[in-house]
């Protein structure tokens, strides 16, 4: 199948998880954990969710809880700037087969 057809079968999807930072980490022993929100392009939630924990493992993270796994389309957002901001995340996500982390909200160790 070419990428341009397994394109048009896909949709990106997001997420929201809680994560924590896991030995072979940086953070891990300065920090507990956190929350981000993760885009990626797939056909279905199980593809989703599998290219999320691909992710979350090769970045040495555990997923401690995950939210929701949806598709991203037409998502409103309290403000214009956060609007475009995460409107341009799920564009990049559609448009490779990357997986896209936002910004982390870190907490600290208990």
């Amino acid at each position: 199948m070419s990428d341009q057809l397994s394109q048009q079968h896909t949709q990106v999807y997001w997420t929201n998880v809680e994560f924590t930072y896991e030995e072979g980490s940086a953070q891990h022993g300065l920090f507990e954990g956190g929350l981000v929100y993760a885009f990626v392009r797939a056909f279905d939630v199980r593809e989703a969710l599998d290219k999320f924990e691909e992710e979350f493992e090769s970045r040495d993270l555990g997923i401690r809880a995950i939210d929701y796994i949806t598709v991203y389309a037409e998502v409103p957002w309290e403000n214009e700037e956060d609007q475009l901001h995460f409107d341009g995340v799920a564009a990049l996500a559609g448009s490779t087969s990357e997986t896209f982390l936002d910004s982390f909200e870190v907490y600290e160790r208990r």
